[in-house]
């Protein structure tokens, strides 16, 4: 019992740690939901495709803030979390590489927008929701993860977010209101990281200095594979996205991305069961590739017996869902959901072979390679799908891109295990 009692105390942190990033996801997947649903009933599915639009443009920027900081600079806090000095000097570096991003994203942003006829016919809205990118800039959520602790993030996250949605039902009443959704959107990302970053302030001995372009760019290196990865997964999705914008209507986009992401909510399912058995199977991987192996493809079989028959179930169902979920007007979604009900398939598969094979026998050059080529390929075959079959088109080329990352995944993982690389 007492032994019990010590493990449990051990990872006590951990457990806690990971209980609030479920609840922030949980949020963060149910919320933006709802605020679909809002919008699509009072401004409509054209306003509403317009504002998923900018939102994929943005993405792009978001990523670039981030530049992979959620990983490297957790890592870094991590493991100097005993020496405030080492700390701050982590905390100064990224926030200053964040502002020099943010000043960058700024003026590439302002071009894009004033270039681009079709961006410039709303850059109000377009900058408008710029102030999501701000908020990212002054968000130390790496911080927080760095130290486990993200109890005050959670909190902060969950209230703010929640009182957006509040707000955005009581404001927005007809389509004239419109521009108030990446407004709100924006003031409660920018709010969130004033309260964040306020306790960050507050709580420690952390003195901010601007650095020097030239002793950022240490903390930029650090992170460039994390935020190559990061923009190829958006390759997958934001992409297609955007070219569905230039090669069909604003209300195609509205059907997609509602498609896209109430099939995405159901892939993130599986993200526990992965992260769960990540450390079991790292050890058994490590020690025997090859008994490791068996484990997973047993695992996967499973798996993928309780995936198919929820997409047929969810697929046969796929009309109602849609109705019940975003409304009447978005029937228009359902083929393009039915399609896109593959992609938890395609991406569990990827998972079990990318994550679980070849990360864990550190053959991170082959799935970068592997994520790269598939990602191409699946931006290449969108331009021509997408402009011969516009939304249908776009569909069939992110579910096929994914298909085929998630068969090179697990064929590398064979030939490897199997010592025939």
């Amino acid at each position: 019992m007492l032994k019990f009692i010590q493990k449990y105390k051990q990872y006590e942190k951990l457990v806690y740690n990971f209980l609030f990033l479920f609840i922030i996801q949980i949020v963060e997947m149910f919320v933006p939901l709802i605020i679909f649903r809002i919008l699509i009933d009072v401004v409509g599915v054209e306003k509403f495709g317009l504002l998923n639009y900018i939102i994929a443009f943005v993405v792009y920027f978001q990523i670039l803030i981030d530049y992979g900081f959620n990983n490297s600079a957790t890592r870094q806090i991590s493991l100097n979390i005993h020496s405030n000095a080492k700390v701050n000097v982590i905390i100064n570096r990224v926030i200053s590489a964040k502002i020099y991003l943010l000043v960058f994203s700024f003026i590439i942003f302002s071009l894009i927008v004033f270039f681009i006829p079709s961006f410039k016919e709303n850059w109000i809205i377009y900058f408008l929701y710029f102030g999501v990118i701000i908020g990212y800039t002054f968000s130390p959520s790496w911080y927080y993860q760095g130290i486990q602790n993200m109890k005050s993030y959670m909190l902060t996250n969950i209230i703010v977010k929640i009182s957006s949605l509040i707000i955005i039902y009581f404001l927005i009443k007809n389509e004239n209101d419109f521009w108030l959704a990446p407004l709100i959107l924006s003031i409660s990302q920018i709010l969130i990281a004033l309260i964040t970053f306020s306790l960050l302030l507050l709580n420690n001995s952390y003195q901010f200095r601007l650095l020097s372009p030239i002793k950022i760019f240490r903390e930029l290196n650090e992170g460039k594979y994390f935020f190559l990865s990061e923009l190829q997964a958006t390759l997958f999705t934001n992409t297609n996205v955007i070219i569905l914008g230039f090669f069909s209507s604003l209300t195609n986009v509205a059907y997609f991305t509602s498609a896209d992401k109430l099939t995405r909510s159901i892939r993130n399912i599986q993200i526990p069961l992965s992260n769960a058995l990540y450390p079991h199977l790292s050890i058994e991987v490590n020690k025997n590739p090859k008994k490791g192996l068996k484990q997973i493809n047993k695992i996967t079989l499973f798996g993928l017996c309780i995936l198919i028959s929820s997409s047929i179930i969810i697929g046969y169902f796929g009309e109602k869902i849609i109705i019940l979920i975003f409304s009447n007007d978005m029937t228009g979604a359902t083929t393009v959901f039915q399609i896109l009900l593959l992609i938890p398939i395609f991406s569990f598969i990827d998972s079990m072979y990318g994550k679980q094979i070849l990360l864990n026998l550190k053959k991170d050059k082959i799935f970068f390679n592997i994520f790269l080529f598939s990602s191409l390929f699946c931006l290449i075959l969108s331009c021509i799908l997408s402009y011969k079959y516009s939304i249908i088109g776009t569909a069939i080329a992110v579910v096929i891109g994914q298909g085929v990352l998630a068969i090179l995944m697990f064929f590398y993982a064979q030939k490897i295990v199997y010592g025939k690389s």
